[in-house]
């Protein structure tokens, strides 16, 4: 700990900010994703808590960056402004985008200056693509890169971004009917929605069918829930997935049907021509198989 002491205290003569800070507390984790700098003012001056990666794998470049973010609150011109700062539990999102454009102001100017980190430039352009990846990764590695070859940013401008990011850097306007795999993933992974698995549904036909399951599957399967999921519609009833619904983006859907008996499920295509009256029926009988073995009647 009095390793890491000195360097904190060498860090902060190197920065020029040892005068505006009152004290250090430094606290152990047990990953460099965890570490963190948090701060109290009082009357101008700092009380710095850290939480610092135990490993000696890049010390004084994992310290030095952690007090860049403390010297960009200092510093004047930044113009940090914590009332503006996007709320975590209401913007989730729009936090994630703050952090990581913070995070790469830093990561660059720690490259700029030669100090080995942690984060470097490819686990940054990494970390910041797989957050954008509805931009699609082209899009957002061209973005990447001209953030991180900006050498100056006022927190002000850091906050605008990270809610008007697309519109900072207007990409090519997709081609009418054109998909964008990434996009189409990220959006199954992150915003799941019965809605969102429907409309990938091209044929209309289809997407009726699959509606009209669903609602009869509510109406007539009490106790159980309909939930979508990154793949497709799921129902389940006493913790188990009695139904699967996964819309293929073309003409049908997969639907799977749990058999209680054998607890393996019958998986069949279903389009626009399909016999709902005979899929219904299916799924009633199979809802009360699990209904009765679920109450340890079943034999």
């Amino acid at each position: 700990m009095q390793e890491k002491q000195s360097l904190v205290r060498s860090v902060i003569e190197d920065l020029g900010i040892a005068r505006h800070i009152n004290n250090v507390v430094i606290e152990g984790t047990d990953s460099p994703w965890l570490e963190k700098a948090l701060i109290k003012r009082k009357k101008g001056i700092l009380d710095v808590k850290t939480y610092i990666w135990m490993d000696e794998a890049f010390l004084y470049g994992r310290i030095y960056r952690l007090f860049l973010y403390v010297a960009d609150v200092l510093d004047e011109t930044f113009l940090y402004d914590s009332r503006i700062t996007p709320d975590e539990e209401k913007e989730p999102f729009v936090r994630d985008r703050y952090n990581q454009i913070w995070s790469l102001y830093v990561d660059s100017r720690m490259e700029r200056l030669g100090i080995e980190s942690f984060f470097d430039r490819g686990l940054r352009r990494n970390l910041f693509i797989d957050l954008e990846s509805r931009l699609g990764w082209t899009e957002a590695g061209k973005i990447f890169d001209s953030l991180w070859s900006r050498e100056m940013f006022t927190y002000p401008e850091i906050v605008d971004l990270s809610y008007h990011l697309e519109e900072r850097f207007p990409g090519q306007p997709p081609t009418p009917g054109s998909s964008c795999i990434e996009r189409d993933l990220a959006d199954s992974l992150h915003n799941p929605s019965v809605t969102g698995h429907l409309d990938r549904l091209d044929s209309p036909g289809a997407a009726t069918v699959l509606n009209d399951l669903l609602s009869f599957t509510a109406y007539s399967c009490r106790d159980g829930f309909i939930t979508p999921c990154h793949y497709g519609i799921v129902f389940l009833f006493q913790n188990k997935v009695l139904l699967e619904f996964i819309p293929s983006g073309g003409h049908v859907f997969v639907l799977s049907i749990l058999d209680p008996r054998s607890g393996t499920y019958d998986t069949r295509q279903v389009g626009a021509e399909a016999d709902v009256e005979d899929i219904q029926k299916t799924i009633r009988e199979r809802y009360a198989m699990l209904a009765v073995t679920s109450k340890g009647q079943f034999g």
